[in-house]
């Protein structure tokens, strides 16, 4: 199996599983290929309204479980003008799913607040002391991205008095409430619901609960303005995009470019952006909604969100760059650290790195930037006052979740997926955890500790041409379970290279073909291959095309993800 400098195995998709031809005849070679490629998020079903999909495709709320009992209690509670106190997360699905119920009961006229917690105070998920704080000025709690598995805090709740809704999508770790003041409204807790409704981000499920009440209280609204928010949380969130989730992300990134909404239309002015695609959502949108809560308030983002002022959306739009531009910079530090204390070290197997000069709000950045590079489950600590908070990356087919479950008493609290996970620990347990997660490592057959790249086809660059490019718009969005396209091009010459951008992180090359045509393309924080590389070089390379506009005139650029070396 072929791989390339950055350590990956190349898996080439129209090798393994061809298109069959009447696919192929219908849609063109390429995009047949593509659309076969991704058959799992269009069930197998190729005809035209799975590929380009409506709002009509979207699975009825009948269908949802639990959907109509809990809409149906709320509706009354909205009838009788009861106060309403919206408790989310400080990550962008959190903070959309706040948003966007903040704004759909404004727009009713229901009194509503909100409550963020803070990622460095109180951390994940629901705690007494807001609890106690919202009982004091509302009748109802209603819980988004948390919540399934706060058995404590939500009878606490309810003993305070409050009514409690929660909408969430993560799994639950045991047996949750049932209580008839205490509703939960989350798909993973019915084995007979259809998949796709597990797929949604919690401000899916915020959404669907947004469609049932506008029924039940017979409201002239219309929903879709409401899916630029969406949108963004269903991205951030790194959720499915089976036919659901494509449907939301797609039709909400068209209420984006609406410019509608005065704090998105406020951030995508100040960030100069004209046309949003799914990869703007995804690396610019996000990230600086994010920022907030990473680094000071994430109801700064959420304020962004649902501001109705110029003003205000500038202002926010600000604050949210410059605390997106603080990040960058502090991983940058980070980043650099944790490779200078690995440079002592020899054969690594897994990575378990502390500091106290780190920021919390950034580890988790940093363990994907590890795992990317060394290829091996990376731990990020920051410690303080004798307490680490972390988080946890994995690679291959390691269950990072599974090892912690395995050693949860060396953690005060833990959660996340198999390859994603976070922790709070005493401080004095990080070497242990160090050897413990060495051992398990050591017990992971060396193929399920690889990873891969999946490339769909073999392409040369000759073929594309913004008409082409602009053809791959049909797959759109793109996300987990659709990934951008990516392609492989051989017997290409290195015809020049150099290193460009903040700090000379990445590579700028110029490639010729076997015709001596020549093309340029980039790669992102590649600068640790560079001696690895000298001009004249044959090599392999897998690339991603993508429009570009200068002057006026449309053009391709190239993205590379991986070179080999002929």
């Amino acid at each position: 199996m072929e791989s390339g400098l950055t350590g990956y195995r190349w898996i080439l998709l129209a090798e393994r599983n061809k298109a069959p031809d009447d696919l192929l005849k219908r849609y063109g070679r390429i995009l047949g290929q593509l659309i076969y490629n991704r058959r799992e998020i269009f069930n197998g079903e190729f005809d035209e309204e799975n590929i380009y999909p409506t709002l009509k495709k979207l699975l009825s709320p009948e269908k949802f479980t639990d959907l109509d009992k809990i809409s149906f209690e709320l509706a009354q509670i909205i009838k009788k003008k009861k106060k309403i106190v919206i408790y989310g997360d400080y990550d962008a699905d959190g903070i959309t799913s706040t948003a966007l119920l903040v704004n759909f009961f404004r727009d009713i006229n229901i009194d509503v607040r909100y409550y963020i917690p803070s990622r460095f105070y109180e951390g994940y998920g629901l705690n007494r002391s807001a609890i106690k704080k919202i009982s004091e000025i509302a009748d109802v709690l209603i819980v988004v991205d948390s919540g399934t598995n706060a058995v404590d805090e939500l009878i606490y709740a309810k003993e305070l008095g409050l009514k409690v809704f929660v909408l969430d999508h993560h799994e639950a770790k045991d047996e949750v409430v049932r209580d008839e003041d205490i509703r939960i409204l989350n798909p993973k807790l019915h084995n007979n619901i259809d998949v796709m409704f597990k797929h949604l981000a919690s401000v899916g499920i915020a959404f669907y609960v947004i469609i049932m009440l506008r029924k039940l209280l017979n409201l002239e609204i219309k929903l879709k303005p409401y899916l630029d928010i969406v949108s963004i949380g269903t991205v951030a969130d790194v959720v499915p995009l089976s036919l659901i989730n494509r449907i939301l992300v797609q039709k909400g990134i068209e209420e984006i470019n609406k410019r509608k909404r005065t704090g998105i239309k406020s951030l995508l002015d100040y960030l100069s952006i004209d046309k949003v695609s799914s990869f703007d959502v995804g690396f610019t949108l996000a990230p600086r909604l994010n920022a907030a809560g990473r680094l000071d308030d994430a109801k700064k983002a959420v304020k962004l969100l649902i501001t109705r002022n110029d003003n205000t959306g500038r202002q926010l739009s600000m604050e949210l760059e410059f605390l997106n531009k603080k990040r960058q910079k502090l991983t940058e530090l980070a980043f650099k650290d944790c490779q200078s204390k690995l440079k002592k070290e020899k054969d690594i197997k897994s990575i378990v790195v502390a500091d106290e000069n780190w920021h919390p709000g950034i580890v988790g950045i940093v363990a994907g930037r590890l795992v990317h590079q060394y290829k091996v489950p990376s731990v990020v600590l920051s410690v303080k006052n004798g307490t680490a908070i972390g988080s946890v990356r994995s690679t291959g087919n390691i269950n990072i979740y599974k090892m912690m479950e395995e050693n949860a008493d060396l953690f005060d609290r833990f959660g996340g997926h198999t390859h994603a996970a976070g922790l709070t620990m005493p401080s004095k347990n990080i070497e242990k955890f160090k050897e413990r997660l060495s051992d398990f490592v050591t017990t992971i057959r060396d193929e399920d500790k690889i990873s891969f790249i999946e490339i769909d086809m073999e392409v040369p660059l000759s073929y594309w041409m913004p008409e082409t490019v602009e053809k791959l718009k049909i797959l759109e969005p793109f996300g987990e379970g659709n990934p951008y396209p990516k392609f492989l091009a051989r017997n290409l010459k290195i015809d020049d290279f150099m290193t460009v951008g903040s700090g000379n992180q990445h590579l700028k090359f110029w490639f010729k073909d076997l015709e001596g045509k020549a093309y340029s393309a980039l790669w992102w924080g590649s600068v640790n291959f560079f001696k690895k590389l000298s001009v004249g070089m044959k090599v392999d390379v897998v690339y991603t095309p993508k429009l570009s506009s200068y002057n006026g005139e449309k053009g391709v650029d190239f993205i590379v993800e991986d070179i080999k070396i002929n």
